[in-house]
């Protein structure tokens, strides 16, 4: 998407905790341009917390 110098990029982010446990992330990002938008774009992105760190498995930067 093309955007101009005066392009305004917010983001909010927050958490919730569901009545069954679940936490989650929402990251929501408002664009404000007025060269090429008549109004306000969001977006929003969702992301699960896991209830353990199965998913998470870094590993050292390696220099090629």
């Amino acid at each position: 998407m093309p955007y101009s110098a005066n392009a305004i990029l917010t983001e909010y982010y927050s958490g919730t905790r569901e009545d069954n446990g679940d936490g989650w992330l929402i990251v929501t990002t408002v664009v404000q341009d007025p060269r090429y938008l008549n109004g306000r774009f969001f977006t929003s992105s969702h992301f699960k917390k896991l209830p353990d760190a199965s998913g998470w498995k870094p590993t050292p930067c390696t220099a090629r």
